[in-house]
Order: structure tokens, then sequence, then C-alpha cells
């Protein structure tokens, strides 16, 4: 044993000795875990539990109980542990606690206690305490939320649409860059775009990640042409479909929101020879705007799409097709520019389905 766990130790066995209070208690617990002592930690944490007004001490218990770190994992000791806890409204450790309970209840420490209500419940109250992270969590547990909206009143003059849905649109889009872990470092796979579609999550081609890899985007804070770490969010695909060629996102940083767009036009209302426009990264330019008209429905192996005459080419795929009111009406997903200008579209209806599947 070194000299400090030695100290530590001689420390923690003095505060025992003394039969001193809940705080001595937990200070020689803090002292044992220091020390590496799970077991002496654990009986020092429970200890110092035992008061009521101490729910710190409370929420370690539940923490190693939870873990089976110097006692046997228990999880049901651990919900009645973070209970008390999440009722003593401390404005530190109440939140911390309905937030673990709301983690539990969400599934991630085993199936035996899934229960989404009560995980939104507990994700709620977290919330309601001043903890945003239990905010992005709330919004997590349910799939997101598209919304159908009829045109506008309001329409742009001549020649302003175009500008106008960009300036509301593009925020929306982001470049997303594939990276592969190979032996001489990160290297680039595939390039693309994405959909913001609520605060936290995007939509995006599937083939851009079939082959596996970490997805990427730049989100610049200012116009600064230098890229900074602050500027990188990495995601994790957390849904595919092969089928669809559709895939969710979800942004890895909690600090962060995402500008979105979650107002769609259902297939059923999409009317050939209507004009379109369409925002990606083709050739790796992101938030590019190329317009055109719907010149096909199409069903594809039972998948519902947009043929349009807006250009899509590599690095558009995961885009999103608008039309002039600002609606989406799909995920860009292919071009083919060999025998024309034919490209495609999967429609919302579709990425509804997938959201809900």
């Amino acid at each position: 044993m070194d000299r400090i766990s030695l100290l530590l130790t001689l420390c923690a066995l003095l505060l025992t000795g003394c039969g001193l209070g809940g705080d001595a208690r937990y200070q020689a617990g803090y002292a044992a875990r220091l020390a590496g002592d799970d077991d002496r930690a654990f009986a020092h944490y429970q200890e110092a539990a035992r008061s009521n007004d101490y729910p710190e001490a409370q929420y370690r218990v539940a923490e190693m109980f939870l873990a089976g770190r110097g006692t046997s994992q228990d999880t049901g000791q651990a919900i009645s542990w973070f209970r008390q806890v999440a009722e003593s409204r401390d404005p530190v450790w109440s939140p911390q606690a309905h937030r673990q309970l709301g983690l539990i209840y969400r599934g991630d420490h085993g199936r035996a206690y899934l229960d989404r209500p009560a995980a939104a419940e507990q994700f709620r109250l977290c919330a309601e305490q001043g903890e945003t992270a239990c905010t992005r969590l709330l919004v997590l547990l349910t799939p997101p939320s598209l919304q159908v909206s009829s045109a506008s009143v309001e329409a742009s003059p001549p020649g302003q649409a175009a500008v106008d849905l960009y300036a509301r649109r593009a925020p929306s889009v982001y470049k997303i860059v594939v990276y592969a872990q190979l032996d001489a470092g990160l290297e680039p796979t595939s390039v693309g775009s994405a959909i913001a579609i609520d605060p936290y999550r995007a939509i995006t081609s599937y083939h851009l990640l079939q082959a596996g890899g970490i997805p990427v985007s730049i989100d610049r804070r200012n116009d600064n042409e230098y890229v900074r770490e602050a500027d990188v969010q990495q995601w994790q695909v957390v849904k595919v479909d092969p089928r669809r060629d559709l895939a969710l996102l979800v942004l890895d940083d909690p600090g962060r929101q995402l500008s979105f767009t979650n107002t769609i036009k259902p297939y059923e209302r999409v009317r050939v020879g209507e004009k379109v426009f369409a925002i990606g990264a083709p050739a790796g330019l992101e938030k590019t705007l190329t317009e055109g008209i719907v010149s096909a429905l199409r069903t594809e192996n039972g998948v519902r799409l947009v043929q349009t005459t807006a250009p899509i080419s590599y690095g558009s795929s995961g885009g999103a097709l608008f039309d002039a009111e600002g609606r989406l009406l799909g995920i860009t997903t292919k071009g083919v520019q060999a025998w024309g200008n034919f490209n495609f579209a999967v429609a919302m209806d579709e990425v509804q389905a997938f959201l809900a599947e």
C-alpha cells in the first residue's frame, strides 16, 4: 500500500473509532473509497445514510447497490435509496436521483425494471428542478414528432421564395462526414447530409453509414474559416432501415441543441410539376441550395419516392427536399445523371413509418 492510501485508511479507522456522526462517517467512506476499499466505503456510507438529512450519503449507497460495488448488486435496493434522495428535494442530489431513476426505468440497467412512463415522469421531475440534461433525456425517450402543415397564408413575393426558404431551412441541414478507424488513424469514408427533426436528432441516408464508422458534422459558432474543436459534433447511429435507406442519428453532446425542421407535406398532397428545393452538401459543399420540380411520384420495392429535377449528387444524400412553402417532402437519397437528370427523395410518409416502428 502506498503512503497516501495508508494515510487515508488510518484516517478512516480513526473516524470510525471516534463514534462520530453522519458527516464523519461520510468522510470515512470517502477516504476508504479513495484507498480502493469499496467494502469499507459502503459500510461507512450506509451508516451516514441512516440520517435522513444526509442525501449525499444515501445517493452513494444507491450508486453502490446499482453497480454492485462494496456490496451485492441489487437494483431494487438502489431504487429504494434513490427514491429517498429524490423525495428529499435537496437542490443538488434530488435531481440527480430522479435522473438515475429515469435511466433505470428506461432500461439502462436491464429490462426487469423497464417502464417508459415511469422514466418519463422521473426525467420530467428532474428537468423541473433545473437539470437541462434531463430535458434532453425526456425528449429522446419518445420518437421524433413530425407535423403535417397546410400551406402558409402569406406567399413570398416573386423571386423571393428561394431566398426566404434558404434563410429558414438551411440551418437545419448538416453536412455529415463518416470516419472509419484505420491503422493510420481516422479516415473519411463517405460524405453526405442530414436534416435535424428535433433539437437532438436528425435523419440521414443509411447507405452513408452501412460500412460503419463515426458520423461527424461541423457546426461553426462564428464566421471564422478555421474549424475549432468546439465546432465538431459527433453523432450516434441509433436506428437504421436499409430498405428505405434511412438512418436516425442522435447528437452526442448533451450540451448542444440543433436548429431543426419538422413540418412535412404528406405524399398524397405532393403534385407532379410543383416547384421544389433541395438543400445538401454536393461534392462536400455544405448547405447548397438547388431547385427543380417534382417530375414523378414512384414506388420502388414498396418505398414511396418523390422524383425531382432538383440536382442530387454525391454529398447530397441524406439532405432535405422542400416544397415552396418550406415543408419537407422527402429525404434526398440518390441521383442518376448518366441518362438525364433523375433524382429521388424518400417520401416523408416513409420517414414517419420508420420513426414509429
